[in-house]
Order: C-alpha cells, then structure tokens, then sequence
C-alpha cells in the first residue's frame, strides 16, 4: 500500500515535492494546503484534492505523511500542528528560525515515537558528496581552512523572504552552513557574523552576510553570501558559488558543479561527479521511506538539524549583538 502524503505550501518548492511525490512508486498525493487558492490553482492537482485549511486536511484520515514546504516563519507552527496528531514530517530548510522552537519540535517528536527529517537538499549535490568523499579518503590530508564565497545579484524575492531580516540567511546559506557540517565532519564552535544590506541596494535588512567560522576539529571558514551582487547575469542565472578547502596534501577548488583537485607538486585535475541517477529530493523521499516503513534512523533528522539551526541561530545573534557566539553554548541551554 503507496504511503498517503501531503504537501503543505505550494510555492515553487512545494510544486517541487508535487512533482517527485507523484513520480515516486511508494507514495501517492494525499493532498495540497495552502490558504492561497491561486496557488492551489497553480499546482495542477484535483480540486478535490486541495485544502485551504490545514486542519481539515490532517484530520481527514487521508494521510500517513507530511511534507512541510510553506514560509520559514510558519515552519514551526506547521510542523507542531503534524507531529500532534503522530504524522511524521519531512520539513524544509530552514527547520525553525528559533532554536527553542526546534528543540521543542524535535522533542516532541521522539516523545510520540514520529519521524522527523529536514530537507537539507544540498548534501545530497554531488558536488558536496565528492567534497565529502575527497575529505574522508584523505586526499585533502587535514583540512585548516575553507574560503567560500556566493553572490546573486539583485533579483526578486518572494514576499516571506523579503519580510525576514537576514535574508540571505535563510534563503541560502542555511543550504552552505548545514554542508560545511556534513562535509567536515564536524560541528561549528564560534560563529563571527556581520549581517547587512549595501547603502545603494533596495533590498531588506540583511541581504548580505559575512561570517567566521571556527570548527571542533580546529578548521577555520570564511564565508560570504550576498544577494546584491552586479554585473554576472548571463552566467548560471545570475548565482556564483565558489569553495576553496585547503589541505596539507590538496587544495580543492568547487566552482558551481566543476572540482578541481591541485594536489601538493602536481598538476591540478579535474574531479567528475558521476552520474546523477536520482534527483536530490527522490533521495530525500527514499530516506523518509526506510525511517516511515522500517524505522531507520536518518542523516537528517530533526536532532541532527539541531545543530545546524544553532549555526542559524549563532549568525544572528553575533550580528545583533557584535560578539562571538559559541553554538554549543546555545544547545547546552535546552
């Protein structure tokens, strides 16, 4: 029997999970909520099947799943509203935009035995999986520090992220920061964070990030992100990322979907990914599939992500109030 599942928000990512929900063999459309019906409109599903309320959805005994994809600040609310009635969740990134919401959540979902998994999409990029590969093979040798640097120039935001300071924060560098984890191996220990918007710029508070990083295992990253960058427009729609990890044996070199691995005295060489048989979502759905039907635990579960939301929840702090942060401090608080 297919696993009934709905999705909740219909933006693009919620169009998304449509979309490879319906392509998946074990599961099958239960339903759509969005309180937008021109998005419910937009979605392409039976009318009988869309809900403008949540409630009613949850309640109708049709589903056995939720996936979460609706506007970051009603993340929690959302993901409370499932895991009370012992529906397990698979929810978008950010998680939470507050650590005590995501600790409560994850609390809650252990105490009623219910899978919780957060869709960091980006470690399942094959670009982060060779980054990672590369690293624990020990091409690398000890990586001291990681340079990286992601620009977009100024585009259209969708109303939720527009009203959120920190933007860029939420948008992108949750993808980046919660990477960072995966691909080390390790957790962040301080966090050194200015947050801000260009004096010439149009965009809210927060577009543009600059951080410090400091790792338990004594690496140092210095990352930057903006929205408000000019002039690479015909490029990769717009967006540039770069990565460079520094190792005593390598140095490793990600520009977009290109690796390039400069080993100590050699000539540099080209790192392929391989084949991208499934998309990062259908393996996202695969996991939540072994954690629903078998009780496999998760790369991502929702005690993972704690980490990741006290990184989120560290930038912030350290922009407000001008200081280092520790994000181990913060955990030790719940």
């Amino acid at each position: 029997m297919a696993i009934r599942i709905a999705v909740v928000g219909l933006g693009c990512r919620g169009r998304d999970w449509i979309r490879e929900v319906n392509a998946a063999p074990t599961f099958e459309l239960a339903g759509c909520v969005d309180v937008d019906e021109a998005a419910l409109q937009r979605a392409g599903v039976s009318s009988a099947q869309c809900f403008t309320r949540l409630d009613k959805l949850l309640d109708s005994g049709k589903c056995d799943a939720v996936i979460i994809a609706t506007p970051a600040d009603t993340h929690a609310k959302t993901c409370e509203a499932a895991l009370a009635r012992k529906l397990p969740v698979l929810i978008e990134k950010p998680f939470t935009l507050q650590l005590r919401d995501a600790h409560r959540l994850v609390s809650l979902a252990e105490s009623n035995n219910t899978p919780l998994m957060v869709a960091q999409n980006y470690r399942y990029l094959r670009s982060f999986r060779n980054v990672k590969r590369l690293i624990d093979e020990g091409a690398l040798g000890n990586v001291a520090m990681v340079v990286c640097h992601y620009y977009r120039p100024f585009h259209q935001m969708a109303a939720s992220l527009a009203k959120l300071s920190h933007s860029v924060l939420w948008g992108v560098s949750v993808h980046h920061l919660d990477a960072f984890r995966y691909v080390l191996g390790t957790e962040v220990t301080n966090v050194v964070a200015d947050s801000f918007t260009s004096p010439w710029g149009k965009l809210p508070q927060g577009a543009s990030l600059q951080l410090m990083l400091s790792m338990e295992n004594q690496t140092r990253i210095s990352y930057s992100a903006t929205y408000e960058s000019t002039g690479h427009t015909l490029f990769e729609g717009g967006q540039e990322f770069y990565a460079r990890f520094i190792g005593e044996r390598a140095t490793l070199h990600v520009f977009h979907r290109w690796l390039i691995l400069w080993e100590n005295g050699k000539l540099p060489r080209l790192v392929r990914r391989g084949p991208r048989n499934k998309t990062e979502e259908r393996l996202l759905l695969d996991q939540f599939e072994r954690a629903l039907l078998h009780g496999e635990a998760t790369e991502l579960s929702g005690r993972d992500n704690l980490q990741t939301v006290a990184v989120l929840e560290a930038c912030v702090r350290s922009a407000t109030e001008g200081r280092s942060i520790n994000p181990q401090e913060l955990l030790r608080e719940y």
